[in-house]
């Protein structure tokens, strides 16, 4: 491991069998990376092994704000220093010139990218799926995807490292949007590009809950 990157890569993971081609994409990039993988008080799965790549499990279950705040304190506590930050969540994955656009607005202190999810199946059951026990799963799965629907715009966010690692993760929800606005509040200069996509990837059921019911680890995942 190096201690001065272009960018670090925060993934809070809970092991889905996903993380492997989220990591791929960000081997990718063109410009020096570090990848933090952390794991929510889980078992540590190494699915790459790689010098630019450090799996952290935190002590007990802090959820993925929690988990972010845990990778960006460990590079903090090893000096590690980089020109930006990034977050991905475990089941995505970047273009190959997400990083190289950042070069683009170099200016920026937060840029807010673009994604879309190019298929419906993506299904996210924290928010709807046990709000209803009295239903069948299949029902309660159709209402928690009911706002995922085919070119639905989300976002991911780059911020610079040496700003970027004094602002807190907080566990309000949303988390992003609020840790967006904290940082634009704290004097950060941003832009909404819309120029750098990302892709979700597809898995069925996702999401702490349904992991947890369904098995998180796979035996395809070191393969």
């Amino acid at each position: 491991m190096k201690r001065e990157y272009f960018n670090i890569f925060i993934i809070a993971t809970i092991g889905r069998p996903s993380l492997k081609e989220a990591i791929k994409s960000i081997q990718k990039q063109e410009e020096d990376h570090l990848i933090v993988v952390v794991f929510d008080d889980e078992e540590i799965i190494r699915p790459i092994i790689d010098e630019d790549i450090v799996y952290l499990r935190t002590p007990q279950h802090v959820w993925g704000e929690g988990a972010r705040q845990f990778g960006v304190d460990w590079c903090i506590s090893h000096n590690v220093k980089s020109k930006f930050l990034s977050y991905l969540d475990d089941d995505d994955i970047i273009l190959p010139s997400y990083t190289e656009s950042l070069k683009e607005f170099s200016s920026y202190d937060i840029v807010v990218h673009s994604m879309k999810i190019f298929d419906n199946g993506r299904i996210v059951p924290e928010q709807g799926y046990y709000t209803y026990p009295h239903l069948n799963e299949q029902e309660r799965i159709r209402i928690a995807t009911q706002p995922l629907i085919i070119n639905y715009v989300g976002l991911t966010y780059s911020l610079k490292w040496e700003k970027a690692k004094n602002i807190k993760w907080t566990s309000i929800v949303p988390p992003d949007f609020n840790y967006i606005n904290d940082a634009c509040k704290s004097g950060l200069t941003h832009i909404k590009t819309g120029k750098i996509s990302y892709h979700q990837l597809t898995r069925g059921l996702t999401g702490s809950h349904a992991n947890r019911k369904y098995g998180i680890h796979d035996s395809k995942l070191n393969k």
